[in-house]
Order: structure tokens, then sequence, then C-alpha cells
């Protein structure tokens, strides 16, 4: 997905729906009209999940929205708001990765990264739980992780990546 420039005072989402092979546009929340932010957009949990991480006067806010109904600019909610001090020497980006499986978390990596001359620069990532109910953080462990990494995504799909291919005794040539 791509952001469409706005027109007339609103920001789309431009995605390309690769089973109709047609365009479609989204529109965001209202608080995008107005202010500068980075953004992770993703699927989550069957929702499309927009993180928006932009500056107030003295605080780095992240918000985590869903859209509860697809197409409908209506059935965006405001799942989380975090803020962090200004003083902090980096920027944190937070990303959500996934719901827990009753749903009641949503894990998260935390990038702190610093810019020089145009170029960003991990300095330490991290998991945490973010409790939706409490409202709490927890760290989240593991031993012999680096403090830094990158996470990507792995998901299996029976649909060969040639498409053109012909299939001979279920096997690609």
């Amino acid at each position: 997905m791509v952001f469409k420039p706005p027109k007339s005072g609103k920001q789309d989402l431009v995605g390309f729906d690769l089973g109709t092979e047609e365009f479609r546009f989204l529109e965001l929340p209202d608080f995008c009209l107005d202010k500068l932010f980075c953004y992770d957009i993703k699927a989550m949990g069957g929702y499309i999940c927009l993180t928006a991480t932009y500056r107030e006067i003295d605080t780095v806010v992240v918000d985590v929205w869903i859209m509860e109904e697809y197409g409908v600019k209506e059935s965006w909610i405001k799942l989380i708001s975090c803020y962090q001090p200004e003083f902090i020497p980096d920027s944190p980006f937070a990303v959500p990765l996934a719901f827990s499986k009753n749903g009641d978390k949503v894990l998260f990596n935390i990038s702190y990264k610093c810019r020089i001359f145009n170029n960003w620069y991990s300095l330490m990532d991290k998991f945490v739980w973010y409790d939706l109910c409490g409202e709490r953080i927890e760290k989240v462990e593991i031993r012999g992780i680096p403090s830094v990494f990158e996470v990507h995504f792995y998901v299996e799909s029976l649909v060969p990546i040639n498409g053109n291919a012909v299939m001979i005794n279920n096997e690609m040539p």
C-alpha cells in the first residue's frame, strides 16, 4: 500500500488487490490530516493495522489504529497511544507484530534508531507485550538474541511463486 497525495484535505491509502487486480482506496483516520508522521501498515489479526509515530511539543507519540470493517473510514479505532519523552536521544519506533491467542495483548517490536545524514541506524531492538485491558507493558526476554535485529514475517502458501509454471504430477518442473 502507498499513500495517495492529499486532495481537498483527505489522505487515502492506495492498495492493489492481487485477486481482482484492482486498485482500492482506503481513507485514513482524521488525525492524519494535520500531522507529519512515520508509519507502518500491515494486516494483523485479520484487520488493517496502521502505526503512526509523530512528534508533539515535547513528546514522541505512537498511535496504533485498527480498521475493524474493511473500507469503512468510520471503523478506524485507536487501539493504543503511547508517549515517550523527547529527551530520549534516539527515536523509538513501535511496530505491532501480532495479537496474543486470546486477543488481550499485542506483541510489539520496539526499535530505537538514530538518524545520521538522512540514514536511520538501529541502536537497540526489543520485544514487549502490551496488555490492552491493563494498559501495561511486559518485557519479553529471549536468551541469546542480539541487541539489534530485524523482524520479517513468513507465511506459508500453497500458491507457487511462479504462477505461470505448469505442475506435472503435483510437482513443479
